[in-house]
């Protein structure tokens, strides 16, 4: 706790022993010190509430008996659910001189999924503590004789790291990666990464590299051989040395090439429909009972990959994208009534925009495809800037990609509207977006321009830059920060599928490493939460923008259980 709820030195045993405590109860009493310190001086203060606290105890205790699990952990495949293989191997790192066994991940570490919790949480619905004025010692006993619920399961997920035990024998196994979709910052170090820990750490030497992402199965005569001369200097470099591609996609002939080329450890790197794909192949892997691991480390410079606290690649290209917004202030600031437009990359999650915004410093406007805007009228986004540039004399705005689709398709601009019959998509499936940019350039200038000569004693009018450094946001090496990332989501993807581990994704959750199954991401997406606090009500607060929301009068009650991650981030 914050404060401590015992006095200090020796005085605490006297309490111990007044209140009876058994080890069981002392544990449990114990963890009680997770909850803020006003719960807990409302729990633990003795010994003015020791009958109190003796009650909450005895009602822990009464719980935890019945619930021998009280983490709802959530499962991972391993391939010796369906393989006749259960030999293990001990780990290559465990027979290093001076490495503790605390190093190795246990058999029960998890990770929660949410740390945002009511403090009271497991508490019965039909125990209602009296207040502290009340001094009915005998109903206090009887209302609250039921403290745990069955609700107490929450959802957690394996810890990420080397197990003391391995499945796969390094000397005989063979590895192979492949990246897809589009390239992000981090993809060099994600192969090097992967390739440094397989050979240093497990001596696993059979490493080859899938050029040109799932097609590449196809074509083993192209693979590369990886080792460490090879990928040294990865880190240093954009893009992905093994190149990429979007579709392509053929489970059976993936698996079919897995089979005759001996590959038994695969990683995959790629996005949202490449995570798809990674869930497909491990399914096709079950179903014919090989023993393959497939483990995926999800990339998407978009962030949308739910669950996980954010994507690799996802820092740098904020990092970028809050230079090309420093670039249009300066031109803003050096014209008068200057007004700078950034368009960000961003299809259906704004959060490069949105984190950029913020980290930026100067935005006064932030348009994302989570939250619908409007022009004209009181609250429209034209007025707000109308009024900033009356006051500053400049405005910057930034836009997602994917933002105002719906109100270019109302105003007849968008591609995709009533009169097409069909919705063009790209290879990988996504919707192709009408430009926002130039166009909201265009009705910026068309309305602010006429406003703006009436009140100018020059017959000033609306100076607007306009800057797209969409592409490169994604083609350049990653920061310090997204190394380390890589780092540590490569090793861990390694760790895990040596182990025999399959069909998960590895990622940071609550700033922990661990493995989601694929099966809890595939077909989601991970959109900023609007609706609760995150980072969005930092967004509207701090640039004074409208805030375009509809006013629910309350949380739903669903709405207490939803996650939201570290970026600000819930999936739909």
């Amino acid at each position: 706790c914050n404060s401590n709820p015992f006095p200090p030195h020796h005085d605490h045993v006297k309490i111990f022993h007044a209140m009876s405590i058994t080890n069981v109860q002392l544990l449990l009493l114990l963890s009680l010190s997770l909850l803020p310190a006003t719960v807990c001086s409302w729990a633990l203060t003795a010994p003015l509430q020791s009958k109190r606290t003796s009650s909450i105890i005895t009602a822990l205790s009464s719980s935890a008996s019945k619930n021998e699990q009280l983490w709802n952990v959530e499962k991972v495949d391993h391939i010796s659910e369906w393989t006749t293989i259960q030999k293990s191997y001990p780990n290559p790192l465990s027979l290093k001189d001076n490495v503790p066994s605390s190093w190795f991940v246990g058999l029960n570490d998890a990770v929660a999924m949410n740390v945002k919790i009511d403090a009271l949480e497991t508490m019965d619905d039909t125990c209602v503590l009296p207040d502290d004025n009340d001094t009915d010692d005998d109903s206090e006993e009887e209302e609250c004789t039921k403290l745990g619920r069955d609700s107490i399961n929450a959802e957690a997920f394996i810890l990420a790291g080397p197990r003391s035990k391995i499945s796969f024998d390094p000397s005989t196994s063979k590895a192979a990666i492949v990246t897809c979709g589009g390239l992000c910052p981090g993809l060099n170090s994600v192969v090097r990464e992967v390739v440094m820990c397989l050979s240093r750490q497990y001596g696993l030497s059979d490493i080859v590299g899938i050029p040109k992402g799932y097609r590449g199965f196809l074509y083993p005569e192209e693979w590369k051989a990886l080792d460490e001369s090879v990928v040294r200097n990865l880190h240093n470099q954009g893009g992905s040395m093994l190149g990429s591609s979007r579709g392509g996609h053929d489970t059976e002939a993936i698996v079919d090439s897995l089979v005759k080329e001996k590959i038994n450890l695969l990683f995959i790197s790629g996005g949202d429909g490449t995570v798809r794909g990674a869930a497909k192949i491990a399914q096709e892997v079950k179903r014919r009972g090989l023993a393959i691991s497939v483990a995926c480390i999800p990339k998407t410079i978009d962030n949308d990959i739910p669950l996980i606290d954010r994507t690799f690649g996802f820092e740098t290209a904020c990092e970028a994208a809050c230079e090309a917004i420093n670039v249009a202030n300066t031109e803003a600031e050096g014209f008068p009534f200057g007004l700078g437009v950034v368009k960000v990359m961003g299809r259906n999650s704004g959060f490069i925009a949105m984190h950029s915004a913020l980290g930026s410093c100067v935005a006064d406007l932030c348009l994302v495809p989570e939250v619908d805007f409007y022009l004209d009228g009181k609250g429209g986004i034209v007025d707000h800037l109308y009024e900033r540039l009356l006051v500053h004399d400049k405005a910057v705005v930034v836009v997602a990609e994917g933002a105002g689709q719906k109100l270019m398709a109302e105003m007849g601009a968008a591609a995709g509207g009533e009169e097409e019959e069909e919705v063009k998509k790209d290879a990988s499936g996504n919707v192709l977006l009408d430009d926002i940019g130039p166009w909201l350039c265009k009705q910026l200038k068309l309305r602010l321009d006429e406003r703006l000569e009436k009140v100018s004693p020059h017959g000033d009018k609306l100076t607007l830059k306009y800057v797209d450094p969409s592409y490169m946001v994604r083609g350049i090496p990653p920061n310090t920060a997204d190394n380390l990332y890589c780092l540590q989501l490569a090793h861990n993807a390694v760790h895990g599928a040596m182990a025999g581990l399959t069909n998960f994704i590895v990622g940071s959750v609550n700033t922990k490493e661990c493995y989601v199954p694929i099966s809890m991401v595939a077909n989601k997406r991970n959109v900023i939460d609007t609706s609760h606090q995150s980072l969005w009500e930092m967004v509207v607060f701090s640039t004074g923008q409208p805030s375009f929301q509809i006013d629910k009068d309350g949380m739903d009650d669903d709405d207490k259980d939803v996650v939201t991650t570290a970026s600000g981030g819930t999936a739909i």
